[in-house]
């Protein structure tokens, strides 16, 4: 997997829960829930792990009080045509 899958993964799972879930800043989803959507996506379970530990590293998620992907509001503001 090379930085760019991972960068484009961690975008793709911003823009999933921002377009498709149609979520705001301080909303999140579960896991399972995300996993499910970017399954869809073909995104691989490896990939998964490593965009999300990316996005949150980056300030676009934060883990939830309950354990969810929570969108932050950097991540609400992320530019998708980059």
């Amino acid at each position: 997997m090379t930085d760019q899958t991972i960068q484009a993964a961690a975008h793709k799972i911003v823009y999933i829960l921002v377009a498709e879930q149609g979520l705001r800043a301080g909303e999140g989803m579960t896991r399972q829930q995300l996993s499910e959507d970017l399954a869809r996506h073909g995104i691989s379970d490896s990939d998964q792990r490593a965009a999300l530990s990316l996005a949150m590293h980056k300030g676009w998620l934060q883990k939830g009080p309950e354990d969810e992907v929570q969108l932050t509001e950097e991540g609400f503001d992320l530019d998708f045509t980059q």
